[in-house]
């Protein structure tokens, strides 16, 4: 014959696991806060990963890409830079001038987001692409500084050339940040443009040397030749026609002809 359990018996036992569950529910982690900052990315490799150090513990290599982008982000980082990380696309001079002994090349990408992650009244300034040479040895935050102007406060990055301004890192609502999201992916990717390096000595066109120089030049000399000959020839007519007007002196001497014999 089976004897039914006595209440007290089981409601203990009861009450024990709903006290565990609700010590587990206060245990379980918070949704994630979202933050507005510059995130650091190392595109060495030629991909861009999100960097597991900061930079000043990071030491640069010859043709290394650093990477910063502004935007609003969780505790997992997606918003890499737009442009790619590929030194050579870059920073083709930079890249084509060869190593140098005791210096390391380093594109450095400042990508300042979309208009949808920036601080209220506050616009993105143009995206940067800044190559440098830095001393070896050098770590990521110096490779930053060699490019533009850093604000930093406690080894946090707040503002990179200038932006944002007045803020460090802010925590964002979860509404700013879903709204914020939906229109950063409505938003076309919009990478920096690299600059055109400057046309070398000795180039076709009006560059301080070349053909055009040259035919410069040739001119000035043929003129100043030119000038040469016709002033002294000129001169020598002036004094004959001055001759010609006079005409010989009561001696019957012509003048110009110097003592009589």
């Amino acid at each position: 014959m089976i004897h039914p359990l006595p209440r007290r018996a089981i409601a203990a036992p009861l009450a024990l696991a709903i006290g565990l569950l609700a010590v587990l529910a206060t245990a379980a982690p918070a949704a994630a806060a979202a933050y507005r900052y510059w995130s650091y990315w190392q595109g060495a490799s030629g991909t861009w990963v999100a960097a597991q150090t900061g930079p000043a513990d990071h030491a640069v290599v010859d043709q290394d890409v650093q990477g910063w982008r502004f935007a609003i982000s969780t505790a997992e980082v997606t918003a890499a830079p737009d442009n790619a990380p590929v030194f050579a696309a870059l920073c083709p001079q930079l890249a084509a001038g060869g190593t140098v002994e005791g210096q390391l090349r380093v594109a450095v990408v400042v990508d300042s987001g979309f208009a949808a992650d920036a601080p209220e009244g506050q616009t993105p300034p143009a995206d940067l692409v800044a190559c440098v040479t830095v001393p070896e040895g050098s770590t990521g935050s110096q490779a930053l500084a060699a490019a533009t102007s850093v604000d930093e406060q406690g080894g946090l990055v707040c503002a990179v050339n200038g932006y944002p301004t007045d803020e460090c890192g802010a925590e964002v609502s979860d509404a700013d940040a879903a709204t914020a999201a939906q229109a950063a992916a409505d938003e076309a990717p919009n990478p920096a443009v690299i600059a055109a390096p400057p046309a070398q000595d000795g180039a076709d066109g009006d560059d301080g040397g070349g053909p055009r120089t040259f035919l410069i030049g040739a001119a000035v000399l043929a003129a100043l030749l030119l000038a040469a000959w016709l002033i002294p020839a000129a001169r020598r007519r002036s004094r004959a026609a001055e001759a010609a007007a006079a005409g010989p002196d009561a001696s019957g001497t012509d003048p110009h002809d110097g003592p009589a014999r």
